[in-house]
């Protein structure tokens, strides 16, 4: 499940991470070494561990691992969250908490779209998140960003525009549960997955 800390979420099964909802590329022994830290997490992982795990059978210059700490330091955009302890190794010292899925649906008529952490693009692009088949939707309309608990729409240069009520969208805005979103004139409406769970009626 994906794992959220400070502006990061990171999804070992996506292999994923992204940072204030963007995705931030790291190579894939970096990423490894991420995922090692963070399985073992408060515990430190001895160097010898790492570089058996991230260089199996092959004999490495000691500054290749801390060439992959430092690229994880700077995707992460925090220092501090993966830290050194000496003569040991490395520990992964951030307050996490792990997400459990996604946490925002958006309501397409009767249809309800569930929202991933990140980017989900709105668009007559059937790559897109939310695909919406109608003219005058653009190929790629808008995109909202899920960012732990903050989702925000962006529109994307449609020719119809992106409406959040009334109000034409031209940067990054915040959106709440319960906003009408108009994609030109198609209506979505933002939720918490919550909120769709079936209430009980007296019998």
């Amino acid at each position: 499940m994906p794992l959220r800390f400070g502006a990061c979420t990171f999804d070992p099964q996506s292999r994923e991470l992204r940072r204030d909802g963007t995705l931030v590329p790291l190579s894939p022994k970096a990423f490894r070494l991420l995922e090692l830290l963070v399985d073992a997490r408060p515990k430190p992982v001895q160097r010898e561990v790492l570089y058996a795990s991230l260089w199996p059978d092959v004999v490495v210059e000691p500054g290749n691992l801390h060439g992959l700490v430092s690229e994880v330091r700077t995707a992460i955009g925090d220092p501090s969250v993966i830290r050194t302890v000496h003569r040991v190794g490395y520990a992964f010292a951030a307050t996490a908490t792990v997400e459990g899925g996604a946490r925002f649906s958006v309501l397409l008529g009767e249809d309800e779209i569930p929202l991933r952490q990140g980017e989900n693009g709105i668009g007559r692009d059937p790559h897109d998140a939310v695909v919406i088949h109608a003219p005058e939707v653009s190929r790629h309309h808008a995109r909202i960003v899920v960012a732990g608990g903050t989702v925000t729409i962006e529109d994307l240069g449609s020719k119809n525009g992106t409406f959040l009520g009334t109000r034409r969208v031209e940067g990054p805005v915040e959106v709440r549960a319960g906003d009408d979103i108009l994609i030109g004139t198609i209506r979505l409406r933002l939720v918490t997955v919550n909120a769709l769970a079936p209430t009980a009626t007296a019998s």
